[in-house]
């Protein structure tokens, strides 16, 4: 039988066609691609890989925080990066717009409604803490041999804020309008809590705007006394409401990294609810703190975010004049559309103790 003959150029044709194939079935069976599983992603080797969110390190009792520690995160195939604390002058969402960190984890309505009118498109995505009628948002605080007796005599005194925000002299400005005194007549001076209660001691400033913890290490010493707080203020948890944000831009290239971290910042809210004295262990050993008199926040254990708050803060906002009655509306600063998964059977009554080992062998402890 007569052998058929191949044209040389139909020669090249069926090499090329050979390699490619044996291209492909290599490939298939060294390198294959991450395949998508809830909790995160496993790649061809079979190890899990982790989408890595910056976020600032906290100073005080947050969910975010004590989900990292209760591996809530990791769960969720999310593992947190603490860039360190804000530095002086230096906001969040300045950091959040240069790219130097991927979420807000400390921010009140109205901060997010300014950076929006800024032209930093961030979004509330999940709320933290609220205020509470025995857990105080802010504490305003005197020295103990202080004459002073009430808020209102903060007028023509010097003030210590953390900060120019909604909560510090922002409320301490909504007050004395409300009382029909002009907030312009009040100094404020901007440092830490910590330093505002140092130089309160030293006579240096005449009230202290305190948050947790370090209201409570204060008011447990006795060398302070308490003149007001934001419950006597509002009488309301969502007075004291913190957020959650991303920019927009995130939430649309990464919406299952949003839909995970709002997951886990659920499960931490619920947990730290159920188990507050465990809560601030796990906090103190965190910062570094005495556990005694250390205060915290409660935080909201609701799954959304309920609009009524929003309005709340953007009234006092309005009133302090932060913006113009019209200027940004409540709906344009969060979103509802990462509905937190429900809790696992038994997740809120779990103790510490059944994360702590794993959590200590997660950091080589």
């Amino acid at each position: 039988m007569q052998k058929m003959k191949i044209r040389p150029d139909r020669k090249i044709l069926i090499l090329l066609v050979l390699v490619l194939a044996m291209f492909q079935l290599t490939a298939c069976g060294s390198t294959a691609p991450a395949t998508s599983v809830p909790g995160g992603n496993v790649n061809g080797s079979g190890e899990k890989e982790y989408f890595t969110l910056r976020v600032n390190t906290p100073t005080n009792l947050t969910e975010y925080n004590i989900a990292d520690q209760m591996g809530f995160f990791e769960e969720e195939g999310i593992k947190l990066k603490y860039v360190g604390a804000l530095g002086k002058g230096v906001t969040a969402f300045q950091l959040l717009e240069q790219g130097e960190i991927d979420a807000v984890m400390g921010s009140h309505p109205p901060q997010v409604a300014q950076a929006r009118l800024a032209g930093i498109k961030a979004r509330i995505v999940a709320p933290a803490m609220i205020d509470d009628s025995k857990d105080f948002h802010v504490s305003y605080l005197v020295r103990a041999d202080s004459p002073i007796q009430s808020l209102s005599e903060a007028v023509g005194k010097k003030v210590q804020i953390s900060s120019y925000l909604a909560c510090t002299n922002g409320y301490v400005e909504y007050y004395l309008i409300q009382q029909g005194l002009d907030p312009k007549s009040v100094e404020f001076v901007v440092m830490s809590d910590s330093d505002g209660l140092q130089a309160l001691d030293q006579g240096l400033v005449d009230i202290v705007t305190a948050h947790p913890p370090f209201s409570g290490i204060a008011k447990g010493n006795g060398q302070v006394r308490e003149i007001y707080n934001t419950w006597e203020m509002f009488h309301n948890p969502g007075a004291g409401l913190a957020s959650r944000c991303f920019l927009d831009s995130f939430i649309d290239e990464h919406p299952d990294v949003v839909q995970g971290a709002v997951n886990a910042l659920y499960r931490a809210r619920v947990w730290i609810n159920a188990h507050p004295e465990e809560a601030l262990q796990v906090a103190a050993d965190f910062l570094n703190l005495p556990p005694d008199n250390f205060s915290a926040w409660v935080f909201d254990h609701r799954k959304n975010i309920d609009q009524a708050d929003i309005e709340l803060w953007f009234s006092i906002s309005e009133i302090i004049g932060f913006w113009q009655p019209g200027e940004i509306q409540p709906e344009e600063i969060y979103t509802n559309q990462f509905v937190p998964r429900d809790i696992p059977s038994g997740d809120a009554t779990r103790a510490w103790a059944d994360y702590k080992d794993a959590w200590l062998a997660s950091q080589g402890r």
